[in-house]
């Protein structure tokens, strides 16, 4: 009859945990070999499947020699960035070296860093490239528009909602990225640099920017407040061209729950009660490149709702 295996502590259930930990804790070292434990690293056991960048991170974290940050697409996630599904379920991290050996080990993406450029700070308990430099960083790994959101979010954050201070700033990744300038992917960062607004709240807000602006129409106001006639809030907007009363609202159908749903017709009600035109836009119309029927149709409308208020377009 075979043994049952040595339980383990009640938090190492849903977290990855060191193997020397576990012996100094009294488990056989045979136990460390279990098939129910998971080895995403030599020296690194875990209950629970690591796929996503974040799990590989936590356990990563317990081996992680000071001399090795974690960077380029992996820092800018763990710093709340919005990037493609296919970045978010990567099965490998970032990591860079500073001074110190490379890792070679399953799920890292080695990189060699020069200490005296690359700003290394802390998120809770792990070594990371900063904002800035994370984002100059991921130039070559990310698309041109991919990289204007990651950048319209950390100079933005969720001030406009919350008024909580966005993680950087426009002055400082132009600084970051004149101080690097044979970075890879350099060319890139300044093109997506002076395309990176502040007032994007999300993802799909920086696509329907992009997509009005590349199409010719005016640069919108983000995130603007309309006010009523005794100078009380009327609703928040994601895009806004004040003067001719035209908004523009990004609409996600991921969490579109009833009372969101009712927020949204009395927002429009209230609108149009102070001739304001709302423009609601899926994502099925929104394309910054242009390239669906439905963003040119979307795109159509709201430039024939500006021209009937008086806009005229540039010669």
């Amino acid at each position: 009859m075979s043994r049952a295996a040595a339980p383990l502590p009640e938090e190492w259930a849903t977290e990855p945990f060191r193997v020397r930990d576990a012996l100094r804790r009294g488990l056989p070292p045979g136990r460390m070999a279990g098939p129910d434990l998971i080895r995403p690293f030599n020296s690194v056991r875990t209950l629970t499947p690591v796929r996503a960048p974040r799990e590989i991170v936590e356990a990563y974290a317990l081996r992680q020699h000071p001399g090795q940050v974690i960077s380029h697409t992996t820092a800018l996630l763990l710093w709340g960035a919005p990037l493609p599904r296919s970045v978010e379920t990567e099965e490998a991290i970032h990591v860079s070296s500073v001074g110190a050996a490379r890792p070679r080990t399953a799920h890292t993406i080695p990189h060699r860093l020069y200490p005296q450029r690359t700003p290394v700070t802390m998120l809770g308990d792990i070594h990371l490239t900063s904002p800035e430099v994370s984002w100059v960083m991921s130039a070559p790994l990310l698309g041109l528009d991919a990289l204007i959101a990651a950048g319209d979010f950390l100079v933005t954050g969720s001030e406009p909602y919350d008024g909580a201070p966005p993680l950087t700033t426009i002055d400082a990744l132009a600084a970051t990225v004149a101080r690097r300038p044979g970075d890879r992917g350099i060319r890139r960062a300044r093109e997506a640099l002076e395309q990176v607004r502040y007032g994007s709240l999300s993802n799909g807000e920086t696509r329907m920017r992009l997509m009005v602006v590349r199409a010719g129409l005016p640069e919108p106001e983000l995130n603007y407040w309309v006010l009523g006639p005794l100078g009380d809030r009327v609703a928040m907007l994601d895009g806004a061209y004040p003067e001719f009363q035209q908004a523009l609202e990004y609409e996600s159908l991921l969490h579109q729950s009833p009372e969101k749903f009712r927020r949204d017709i009395r927002k429009q009600q209230e609108l149009a009660a102070i001739d304001w035109n709302l423009h609601r836009l899926t994502s099925e119309e929104v394309d910054p490149r242009l390239r669906t029927p439905a963003s040119r149709a979307a795109v159509a409308r709201i430039r024939a709702a500006l021209r009937a208020r008086g806009w005229t377009p540039p010669r």
